[in-house]
């Protein structure tokens, strides 16, 4: 068994003074094993740690592809050992070739440099709320090249992380988890104002998906055209499906609102038809022009 791991599998150099035998194919493959246990036993730790602390979903699991990287990246070098490369030289060949690509793959490092950046700074993170440009949804997924979003319609978006860095970006639950949204309505004049708010508060109140820990509120916005505008104020941790919480408020307060007599005019227009003035008839005065004998 010894003199088989012994056998030279091929020489290498100026003079092949590096000799490569069958023994460094087999630490290679142990160091990817072992590589692999690692990964794997790190991610068992940290899902037992998600389990108890499910607020730090998304900083796990950043940490989790940074050391899955790292890990990769310490056994490439173990493996370059093993064969006796010279790193210098490789590092210096590397970065020449790397110049070269960077002039025709300049969208292909920037994503990778700004994945770098997002991983390391944690700004963004796994199950997070973002919104850029127009398309809001859910980070599920973040690697060195791109990030993977999950929209409210539950289609998948494959962005490149470059546009993270360059365009403005909103973090819905980048502090906390729980955030403040409204609903508008407006009522008929001459509706009673307090029975109004009560009645908008008691349909955020009795909504099991509306924080209970922090208390919205009510606010007379202002005397519209054709109607009193209120906007109700709550605070929810629904955040992804917002629109079925704030669907379902307006039904409740619009049942609310017949059932207490409480009407929502639609807008209305007063228009004014004036009749025209009668045409004034003018007689027009015609001349005869005489012949004129000299």
């Amino acid at each position: 068994m010894l003199d088989f791991l012994n056998n030279i599998l091929f020489t290498y150099g100026e003079e092949n003074e590096k000799i490569v035998r069958v023994q460094a194919l087999l630490f290679i493959a142990i160091t990817f094993f072992v590589a692999l246990l690692v990964i794997k036993g790190l991610k068992l730790l940290t899902k037992r740690y998600k389990l108890k602390n499910p607020d730090s979903h998304g900083r796990i699991d950043s940490f989790v592809q940074i050391q899955k990287y790292v890990i990769w990246f310490i056994a490439l070098l173990v493996c370059f050992k093993i064969f006796k490369v010279d790193l210098t030289s490789f590092v210096v060949s590397a970065s020449a070739i790397l110049v070269v690509l960077s002039f025709g793959l300049q969208g292909l490092f920037a994503d990778f440099i700004s994945g770098i950046i997002i991983l390391f700074d944690g700004t963004i993170k796994s199950n997070d709320i973002i919104e850029v440009g127009d398309t809001i949804g859910k980070v599920e997924k973040i690697t060195l090249r791109n990030t993977t979003l999950i929209t409210r319609d539950d289609y998948t978006i494959i962005m490149p992380n470059r546009k993270f860095i360059a365009e403005n970006v909103t973090n819905w639950s980048y502090n906390n988890n729980i955030m403040r949204f409204s609903v508008k309505v407006g009522v008929a004049y001459g509706s009673d104002t307090k029975l109004v708010s009560k009645l908008m508060m008691n349909s955020a109140e009795s909504h099991s998906l509306v924080s209970k820990q922090r208390k919205g509120f009510v606010g007379f916005k202002n005397f519209g055209d054709s109607a009193l505008e209120f906007e109700l104020y709550f605070w929810t941790t629904e955040i992804f499906r917002i629109e079925i919480v704030k669907s379902d408020l307006r039904f409740m307060i619009d049942k609310a609102f017949r059932e207490n007599g409480i009407t929502i005019p639609f807008p209305q227009r007063d228009l004014h038809i004036i009749q025209p003035q009668q045409n004034t008839v003018f007689e027009e005065s015609t001349e005869t022009e005489k012949p004129h004998i000299p």
